[in-house]
This record gives C-alpha cells, sequence and structure tokens, in this order.
C-alpha cells in the first residue's frame, strides 16, 4: 500500500499525469490514510450499491481528491461490506477510470480472490511487492506459478523489492533465480522516512522529497 500510494503521488507530482488509486483490500484497506488527512467521500462499496448511476461524474463525486490530479477510491469502511463489491463492478469502474485517467493504480489485497482476480485480468503492468526474506521468496515463488498458470505474459509482471539493502543473506540474484524472474525495481530501506509519512499521512515523495525511498520512485 506505500509503494501504490507513493508511486501514485509521484506520477501526479512529478510527472504530471493524472491518476487514479483503488483500493482493492476490501477488508483492512487503508490506502487513502496513507496520502491524506481527510476522510474519503464514498468508498468502494458504496459505489458498487449503486453501479447503475456509475457514470464519470457519480464515479469523481466518490472519490478523496489528494491533488487536482489525483484522486483515491477508498475501501470499505466495514470489513463487512467487502462483500457487496462484486467482479463486475471493480471491472466496469476500472473500465470507466481508464477512459479519464492517465493511470489507474489499484491495490489489491494478499488474497487472490475473483475480485482481485479480475483487476489483474485488467492490468497492463502487475507489480509484486516482496523482500528479500525466505518467506517472502517462497511466496513470490508460489505467486508467479499462479501467474504462469493464469497464461499472464510475464512481461506483464514486474518484481518489486521492498526495504532492499545490499548485503544480506538473500542477494537479487538468489531471488531471480529461485523465482524465475528478473527485478524491475528495487525500493531501498528507509524506516524513518517511511514511518514519517504514513504516521502523517503525507507522501514521502511530498514529505522527503530527497529521500531514497522518494528517488526510487520517481525513477520508476
Amino acid at each position: 500500500t506505500f509503494i501504490a500510494t507513493n508511486l501514485a503521488y509521484a506520477l501526479a507530482a512529478e510527472a504530471g499525469q493524472r491518476v487514479a488509486l483503488i483500493d482493492l483490500n476490501l477488508q483492512f484497506g487503508d490506502a487513502a490514510m496513507f496520502v491524506s488527512e481527510h476522510h474519503p467521500p464514498s468508498n468502494l462499496a458504496e459505489v458498487s450499491r449503486e453501479i447503475h448511476r456509475l457514470d464519470a461524474s457519480f464515479l469523481a463525486s466518490a472519490m478523496l481528491e489528494v491533488a487536482h490530479n489525483f484522486h483515491v477510491l477508498a475501501a470499505p469502511d466495514d470489513p463487512s461490506h467487502a462483500t457487496d463489491v462484486k467482479p463486475e463492478h471493480v471491472e466496469a469502474i476500472i473500465r470507466l477510470a481508464r477512459v479519464h485517467y492517465d493511470f489507474v493504480i489499484v491495490d489489491v489485497a494478499r488474497t487472490l480472490d475473483a475480485v482481485s482476480l479480475q483487476a489483474l485480468d485488467l492490468a497492463d503492468m502487475i507489480f509484486p511487492v516482496v523482500q528479500l526474506t525466505l518467506p517472502f521468496v517462497r511466496d513470490s515463488k508460489r505467486l508467479l506459478e499462479i501467474f504462469r498458470s493464469l497464461e499472464y505474459p510475464s512481461n506483464r509482471v514486474r518484481l518489486i523489492i521492498n526495504r532492499y539493502a545490499k548485503g544480506g543473506e538473500i542477494s537479487l540474484q538468489d531471488l531471480e533465480h529461485t523465482v524465475g524472474q528478473k527485478v524491475f525495481q528495487t525500493i531501498p530501506n528507509s524506516y524513518r522516512a517511511a514511518a514519517s509519512s504514513v504516521n502523517l499521512g503525507v507522501p514521502v515523495v511530498k514529505f522527503m522529497h530527497s529521500d531514497a525511498i522518494s528517488k526510487a520512485l520517481i525513477e520508476m
């Protein structure tokens, strides 16, 4: 979520793109609070319950405006409302957002269910975020095997290594050899900057523009 929200902000603020972020972590999503102190006017479950009203103005009214060119569609406030969101709702919302934004970033939960798979099916690029620890390496290998079984082309899948620091027990080369996929981007380990950004609800690219994390996101 940290990478998704801050990459979205970097695309909007640094690259001047029009960006939508959809929080598809339906039970425990909190993407909005990573980039704003304001409460979202609506959320994904409420939009789904009134999907018959879906058009550009209805979608815009439901989204939190972080900047004039960066908007967030929040996850449901109540985890019990996750069941209100169906795969066909997600497809309709993403397809509409694609028409009105340069980039649509979807933050999915760790669970692969029908809703998250619908978003992945529509994605031009998929970014698994992993760390160089054994559990993450095992999970990433399993995940990439699932993607291959779903016939997602390998050039759509881009590995991001989070909290990267050189000299660990597991190297980038070890990971690449194990999972059979090249690393696309590393995000350096800068805990203080990341924690401060999250606690303040201010994107790290805005809060600490010269930090190593900000530089990596801008490069990405």
